[in-house]
Order: structure tokens, then C-alpha cells, then sequence
């Protein structure tokens, strides 16, 4: 059968989904895209896309009901049936015990196991534990009667794009493709082919720790970047400054900057390894540390300010990181909730998402807090919110997005020390900054 005329499944049509069904509707396939949600569909079917994604808004006013179909879930057995490709996206969060729950996969495995049909191609594209490609071949094996690698084909070939940057991305970072046997590798690698010109092929195995270790390795780095923040706070220096004269023009630089560091894979990914490894120290510290930044920043505007009961807090950007409407994993409630536990009344306002206006927010602060570095809160004049919050305002900008260098100061010591700033901006802080992100 030619690649046009093939029928993809996508199970799940969320963040990671509903990008790469588009894309492939864009390849000429006829995609399915299930889902048991009836608000994403409702807006799916309306030609509306459900969350901000770049470039995603044109593919689906063009492809939705021409070659990409939204369906709900009861469908699923029949869709599959017709189905050359099955691409399961569906979600795997960690429970209240922090161990990774496989509930949706599972769940998919027995409604599905009388569809699954021979020369069938399987897709496992979600984060998963070491192992579970394996268990996923099992299930196969001993449900259907067909033998993996020569009746049905299995692959493990996960995501790993940066939200919000799916559509440029799936050309641009390679696919990383785990197989038990060749014929899957080659009928996997047929299809991204068409995605991108990047494939590197392996076992399960190391594809499911390469996936893992890719967003674990990023968390602990940012780690260290705000562990680095939290001493020179403590010491009395100013960390840009810091990280000025470790980076600029060094050959051996890369200290990252600080910053809220969150999002659904970035936190929870070192616990899909919780259950089955003793060596999780490093990434267990790096929890804490990214995860206490906020009580951090509670603490030292607390000390600053001389109690928070009564005071009113402004809080800019709900979402887990910059230009993007996803607050999973964001750290913000969790800064929000030691606010009002310190006796403060708080504000939050995000651009992307429902929340209080910017003036509604900003007026009559006592405290302001940049949780999210959005591009629109970097164009906001500094006059802007000096008009609205009250004239001792604190201002917590540990992204430094006012160039200030500091991660707490006043209004006054903004305006007092703007000459300087100007100075240290012509001096080039070149400190690596990134998007905390999944």
C-alpha cells in the first residue's frame, strides 16, 4: 500500500498528539485522532485549536474533515480496524505515591486487542518506564496470537519536542526509534522518514532511558543554576553578575541561569526511575531544589518586606513556561499558596490563559512576583507598572528580565540605579538562557 493512501490512528490528540496528527495529515496520510475528551473535540470539529501550538492553527483549519478526522474514543476499536499505523500519545503522570501511572495505556491495550490486526504497525510515543515497550510486546503477544516482528510490529519512537514548537520541531530533532527486530525498525523508519531526515535506531531499552535521561539531565542542570541563585542571594551577591564573569568569553562556560523550572516532563520524568533504581540522589536534590524555589522566594521577600499579613501580591504568568497556555507541573500555584499561607492576598495574571487583567493584577502591590518569562511581560514598560503597584513595591524578577541583575529590589532601586544598569547591559551578560520546559 503506498504511503498516501495509508490510515494512521493517533491515539490521544493533546499536546503531543494533535501537533504530529496535523503533520502527518500534511504528509498526505488519512489520520484518525481519538480522544475522550469533549471539549478538545467539540473545539477540534469546530476548527479550533485547544491550546496555543505554532503553525497548528493552519494545518487543522485545512486538514480537519479532508484528511484528519477527530473521533471519540467509544470509536476506537473501529478506527483501528481500518488502521495501516496505530500511534498511541496517551498521557503518563505520576500518582500521589510519585510512581509513573500507565492507566491510559493499559486501558487502550484491552479495548483495543481484538482490533489490532496482522502487518499492523504499533507506535508507543509517550514517556515510559524501562521496560514497558517489553510489556507492551507481551500484551500483543499472548492477547492476539500474532508474534511481534513477523505478524504485527512494534515500535517505541518517542516525542521529544518543546511544546508550543511541535510543527517546526518534528523536522528538525532526530527520531530516536527502539525496536525488538528489524522488519518494525524499517516500517517505523518508513514513516518518520517522511517526518524527518534524522532516524537513529536501537533497542527499547536504551530509547526508553535516552528519552528519560534527556529531560533528567536538563532538570538537574537547571538545578544547579538556581542552587547557585539561592547561595549568592545568601552570600549578598547578584547571580547575573556571577554568572557574568564565570560565562562571558570562557571556553569552558555553560552555567545555566535561574528560573522557575517546571512542566510535565522536566518534573516528573526522574520518577519513572524511582521504583526500580537506588541511584536517584542527584535527581531527588534537584526536585527539592527547583521544587523550593518559590518558598525561596516567599522567604526572602518576607524578610524584606516585614511580614506579608495583609500585604497584596502580584503574580505574573500561570503557565509552566514562556508563551505557552499549559499550566502543568507550573510552579505558581505552588508560589501562590505560600503567599496566602504567609496571610497575603494574591494576584496572578497570564496573557495565555484566564486570569485577572494586568492593571486588575498589578494595582496597589505591595509585592511582584515574575514566575514565567513571556515575551509580552519583557516589552511591558517598567513605567508601566510603576504607575500601578504601590511606590514600595518589591519586585522578584528571577528571570532578570529588567536587566536589573537582581533578584529582588525595589522601585526605588530600580529607578536609583538605572545608570548602572545601563552599564552592566553594555558590559553583554551572556549567561545561557533557556526555556525551562518539556
Amino acid at each position: 500500500m503506498s504511503s498516501d493512501k495509508e490510515t494512521i490512528s493517533v491515539i490521544g490528540i493533546g499536546r503531543v498528539g494533535l501537533p504530529l496528527a496535523l503533520v502527518l495529515a500534511h504528509k498526505n496520510y488519512k489520520v484518525f485522532g481519538i480522544d475522550i475528551d469533549q471539549r478538545r473535540l467539540g473545539m477540534v470539529w469546530s476548527n479550533k485549536m485547544p491550546f496555543l501550538e505554532e503553525g497548528a492553527q493552519e494545518l487543522l483549519e485545512k486538514y480537519q474533515g479532508n484528511l484528519f478526522f477527530a473521533m471519540h474514543e467509544e470509536l476506537i476499536a473501529q478506527v483501528i480496524e481500518k488502521s495501516d499505523i496505530v500511534i498511541v500519545t496517551l498521557g503518563t503522570p505520576i500518582d500521589e505515591n510519585f510512581s509513573p501511572n500507565f492507566s491510559q495505556i493499559n486501558e487502550f491495550l484491552k479495548k483495543a486487542k481484538l482490533a489490532f490486526k496482522r502487518g499492523q504497525l504499533i507506535i508507543l510515543r509517550s514517556t515510559i518506564s524501562p521496560g514497558v515497550t517489553g510489556h507492551v510486546k507481551r500484551f500483543i503477544e499472548e492477547n492476539t496470537g500474532f508474534e511481534v516482528g513477523r505478524d504485527i510490529f512494534l515500535a517505541y519512537c518517542p516525542e521529544r519536542i518543546a511544546e508550543g514548537k511541535s510543527i517546526q520541531e518534528l523536522g528538525e530533532i532526530p527520531q530516536i526509534i527502539g525496536t525488538f527486530d528489524e522488519q518494525s525498525a524499517k516500517k517505523a523508519s518508513e514513516l518518520f522518514s517522511k517526518l524527518t531526515d534524522k532516524i537513529h535506531f536501537s533497542d527499547p531499552l536504551s530509547v526508553e532511558l535516552a528519552k528519560l535521561y534527556c529531560n533528567i539531565y536538563r532538570y538537574i542542570d537547571f538545578a544547579i543554576g538556581n542552587e547557585f541563585m539561592m547561595i549568592a542571594e545568601d552570600e549578598g551577591a547578584d547571580i547575573y553578575e556571577v554568572l557574568r564573569l564565570a560565562n562571558d568569553d570562557y571556553k569552558r562556560n555553560g552555567i545555566k541561569s535561574p528560573g522557575f523550572t517546571a512542566g510535565p516532563c522536566l518534573v516528573k520524568d526522574s520518577f519513572f526511575l524511582l521504583d526500580k533504581s537506588p541511584y536517584l540522589e542527584l535527581m531527588i536534590a534537584a526536585w527539592r531544589i527547583n521544587e523550593n524555589i518559590p518558598g525561596f522566594i516567599v522567604k526572602k521577600i518576607k524578610g524584606k518586606i516585614g511580614g506579608l499579613i495583609g500585604k497584596k501580591v502580584a503574580i505574573l504568568g500561570l503557565a509552566f513556561k514562556k508563551n505557552i497556555d499549559d499550566s502543568r507541573y507550573s510552579l505558581t500555584p505552588k508560589l501562590q499558596n505560600h503567599f496566602i499561607s504567609e496571610g497575603a492576598e494574591v494576584s496572578v495574571h497570564d496573557p495565555f490563559m484566564e486570569t485577572l487583567s494586568f492593571d486588575s493584577c498589578l494595582r496597589d502591590a505591595d509585592a511582584l512576583v515574575i514566575a514565567v518569562n513571556h515575551d509580552v511581560f519583557a516589552k511591558i514598560q517598567f513605567n508601566k507598572i510603576k504607575s500601578l503597584v504601590k511606590s514600595t513595591c518589591l519586585i522578584a524578577d528571577l528571570w532578570n528580565l529588567y536587566k536589573t541583575n537582581k533578584i529582588i529590589y525595589s522601585l526605588e532601586e530600580y529607578f536609583d540605579t538605572g545608570q548602572k544598569v545601563n552599564i552592566r547591559e553594555k558590559k553583554k551578560i551572556t549567561s545561557p538562557k533557556v526555556a525551562f520546559e518539556s
